[in-house]
């Protein structure tokens, strides 16, 4: 073979003629292969643009319930234009090439595997034309990371299925339930009332935390980070996103919290002997933890997509997430260049369904910090309600989990309890906990008093106060 011979040869797109003739002789011999593959797999899948046609007409005779043979397809193919007076042939020699469909599924899984590879090499070919053309480099990563990993969530998407394999899972998950009552048991807060309610923070879910200013909106989400770091023997992957606050404050916040060291010895330098000790061996558990902290001040969905991914892929010994908190959205941009559009509220929708794609992506909790609209100010009543939430009413629906926090009485201010109000919980319960705020610690704790907000799930039906959609 020449050399031109082959470097043609080496362009043929990954592809297997015969696997393609086998996946159709098994269509057209078997209904129940046709009935569970035709539409499953997509006509892409097929190379050789004869058996793509082939296979387009069994899609469209299979849509309109008809039955898939040799007669049909031949004779909806010459209706079509698409066959001739050797397609009912060719059609024919097909049948006969297997005894049955019985390894219709292997054939089915080289005609997807060579699909995928084709999809890499035709995605890396886009992603090299506009490097090429590209002036900005940033834009053109951007694309890389999407259009290759958009190749993983499309074979992620599933179709319509029979509703009797989600109550297999069903079983299969109660089973699993009975024999361990933590199987499904999410990210433990520390806060113990807050995670009988909702099991703990769920794979997937978008939290959005809200408050007015200087309640502690921060102060609640890092202790949180702090109680999943003090955790010992399952070190958990966490990524912060500071869009206002210097990375290195919110260090001082955790570690004064971790080594319960005062906030104003630290920052006048007045610190005992113990302080500092304590301060020193909290720093090196800290510097262990798997917590990575971004305290850029634009930042976009895109950008926290492309670096989780590529902490993920960076070989440091793990391969998923398992937090993930934003502080604030309202700081988020949904541009590169921290340009905001005519329509903020148009933005910050788009920015909140791009955060719960990212959770559900990668299969982690979102706390996603936001602040409340000034109209709360105007009321007498300072109770925070769904509709507070500033900017866009579409944060509420997309968020599985809404909390508040807020003052008990606002008159008694830094005096006064704080209520975590659980007030959208798309797959359980309301309800309010009191917290207790040790500021020169900045921790929150829950109050021995619950008296008032007592959670009594045993004396409802389950989901009855569940946020309704």
């Amino acid at each position: 073979m020449s050399t031109n011979e082959k470097a043609t040869a080496a362009k043929i797109f990954p592809h297997n003629f015969e696997a393609e003739q086998s996946v159709l002789c098994c269509l057209l011999i078997d209904g129940n292969a046709a009935s569970q593959y035709i539409g499953k797999l997509p006509a892409d899948a097929f190379y050789n643009k004869k058996h793509r046609i082939i296979y387009q007409t069994m899609q469209s005779l299979h849509d309109g319930s008809e039955s898939v043979d040799v007669i049909t397809v031949s004779d909806q193919m010459i209706k079509n234009g698409t066959g001739d007076d050797k397609t009912l042939e060719y059609l024919t020699d097909l049948t006969n090439l297997l005894p049955s469909a019985a390894n219709c599924n292997n054939y089915v899984k080289i005609l997807r595997r060579d699909m995928i590879l084709r999809n890499i090499i035709e995605k890396c070919n886009l992603i090299i034309e506009n490097a090429y053309a590209s002036t900005n480099e940033e834009e053109t990563l951007r694309l890389a990371e999407k259009e290759i990993y958009g190749i993983s969530n499309e074979l992620q998407s599933t179709g319509l299925e029979p509703i009797s394999k989600a109550a297999t899972d069903l079983i299969e998950r109660l089973n699993l339930l009975s024999k361990d009552k933590n199987a499904f048991r999410g990210l433990p807060t520390g806060f113990k009332s807050f995670d009988k309610i909702t099991n703990g923070l769920q794979k997937g879910d978008l939290i959005i935390l809200a408050a007015r200013p200087s309640v502690g909106k921060t102060a609640f989400a890092l202790n949180i980070v702090n109680n999943i770091i003090r955790k010992k023997g399952d070190p958990k992957t966490i990524c912060i996103y500071s869009l206002e606050m210097p990375a290195v404050q919110l260090a001082q916040r955790m570690l004064c919290d971790l080594a319960n060291v005062p906030m104003d010895e630290v920052n006048s330098g007045d610190l005992s002997d113990q302080s500092h000790e304590h301060l020193w061996e909290l720093t090196k558990t800290l510097s262990n933890s798997r917590v990575f902290v971004n305290d850029a001040s634009l930042v976009s969905p895109n950008d926290v997509a492309a670096q989780c991914r590529r902490l993920c892929g960076s070989g440091l010994g793990f391969n998923h997430i398992d937090l993930i908190v934003v502080d604030y959205l309202g700081l988020m941009s949904l541009h590169a260049n921290g340009r905001q559009s005519d329509d903020r509220q148009l933005e910050i929708a788009t920015m909140s369904r791009q955060m719960k794609g990212l959770a559900k992506e990668f299969k982690c909790p979102i706390i996603l910090l936001c602040q409340m609209s000034r109209g709360i100010e105007q009321r007498k009543e300072k109770t925070p309600q769904l509709s507070d939430l500033r900017e866009s009413g579409a944060i509420e629906q997309d968020a599985d989990i809404v909390l508040f926090l807020s003052r008990e009485d606002e008159a008694a201010k830094h005096d006064s309890p704080i209520l975590l109000d659980i007030s959208k919980h798309r797959n359980g319960e309301l309800g309010q906990i009191r917290l207790n705020f040790d500021g020169k610690h900045m921790r929150f704790t829950e109050s021995d008093d619950q008296s008032k907000y007592t959670y009594k799930p045993a004396t409802q039906p389950q989901g009855t106060n569940a946020q309704q959609e």
